[in-house]
């Protein structure tokens, strides 16, 4: 009998505990920890919906026949990186660049005052001098022995002493030239005057200040990075093309390339180099697609789709397909939104097939039916990554 009580009570327990759940659309926008095996979900209320313009759309099976395409990240180009440092330790002086602002080969960045630079052309005029001595010396010598004035061994001597300190000079030098001093510069060096300790900071590329860690008055070291200089003119896309489709790329081939940020912008560029390996699981090869940025449009960390001209992308493919827009990228992971009723989507990790310009084939994640979110699906990335971070709302 006592045992049947204590199984009401908590029955009667739990069925009040039911009748006070609160509406999923009155929670702010964060992401909600998992239960064990389940996903986490963004919950957002009304008005933020409102704000982000969040709509809707469902997976849905369809035929498509496009060219080729690929999703990925504008990245700039590895040669077009420079991250510059000082030659010598050095204390920063001056700054005449900031991040944003075009440089030009060869232009000024920074100045450094640098005591190692300082007793280094303090070196290099001390054994100049020695060398010029001990050259002068040897060429008297020569000529007293060659007049049968002096001995034949202390000619000797003053060549061997001449070649040392000219050695030692030598060496003086190319130490000034590994921290950055010209042969001009040498030239003007002058023992009467006070021997400067600044040290120029230049930008090696032509391109844009897209990092500088330094501030007036720090002490730079030489495995410190200033600044970071790209150069945009040009940047990449790494994309990647399925096997059963590399049959029809080329290098050199014709590529459109769509970032959600200009949406009525085609950009036009090329593939430049094929991916020699597949990758087990996606059975892919990355290519490299070069896109010419002369404008500067393309930043590093977009997302792009790119379509390669004269492809037809196979026979038509039936499939699970999404609208292009609800397509995100995250790092190495590609992500859709599925709403879970009124203010709640789920960030789903999901597996691309044929990529289009409108329509985006959904391998694996999304089922035919389920709602995703097509325009404002990017707040919805920012607020997830937000989350992420520990932000509050």
């Amino acid at each position: 009998m006592t045992r049947l009580c204590s199984m009401m009570m908590v029955v009667v327990v739990a069925a009040c505990g039911q009748g006070k759940q609160e509406p999923a659309e009155a929670k702010p926008a964060t992401a909600e920890p998992a239960e064990a095996g389940e996903p986490t979900q963004l919950h957002l209320t009304k008005e933020q919906i409102a704000t982000a313009k969040i709509t809707t759309a469902p997976a849905q099976r369809r035929t498509e026949s496009a060219a080729i395409g690929a999703t990925g990240e504008i990245e700039p180009p590895e040669d077009g990186i420079a991250r510059i440092g000082p030659r010598v330790p050095g204390r920063v002086v001056k700054l005449l660049k900031g991040i944003g602002a075009p440089v030009k080969r060869g232009e000024l960045l920074a100045m450094i005052d640098s005591p190692d630079l300082g007793r280094a052309k303090a070196d290099y005029i001390a054994t100049s001098a020695i060398a010029q001595v001990n050259k002068e010396a040897a060429a008297r010598e020569r000529a007293l022995f060659e007049k049968k004035i002096s001995s034949e061994k202390d000619w000797r001597q003053a060549e061997a002493d001449s070649t040392k300190a000219r050695a030692e000079q030598d060496a003086a030098e190319v130490r000034l030239h590994t921290l950055g001093i010209t042969d001009a510069q040498l030239a003007r060096l002058d023992p009467g005057e006070h021997l400067a300790a600044s040290f120029s900071v230049t930008s090696p590329i032509d391109g844009v200040v897209v990092e500088r860690s330094v501030t007036l008055g720090q002490l730079a070291q030489p495995q410190e990075t200033m600044f970071v200089v790209m150069d945009l003119r040009n940047v990449w896309v790494l994309a990647d093309v399925y096997e059963h489709d590399l049959g029809q790329v080329a290098v050199g081939q014709k590529v459109v390339a769509h970032v959600p940020a200009w949406k009525d912008r085609t950009f036009e560029g090329t593939v430049a180099t094929i991916g020699s390996v597949i990758e087990r699981k996606s059975r892919a090869v990355k290519i490299r697609v070069v896109l010419p940025n002369p404008d500067g449009a393309l930043k590093p960390g977009m997302f792009a789709t790119v379509e390669i001209a004269g492809t037809s992308g196979g026979t038509p493919r039936s499939g699970i397909y999404v609208p292009a827009g609800a397509v995100q990228r995250d790092g190495t992971h590609t992500l859709v939104f599925v709403s879970k009723g009124p203010g709640a989507y789920e960030p789903r990790r999901v597996e691309l097939g044929q990529v289009g310009r409108e329509w985006v084939e959904i391998q694996r994640g999304v089922s035919e039916g389920e709602q995703v979110a097509v325009s404002g699906s990017f707040a919805l990335k920012s607020e997830l990554k937000k989350d992420e971070l520990g932000e509050e709302d």
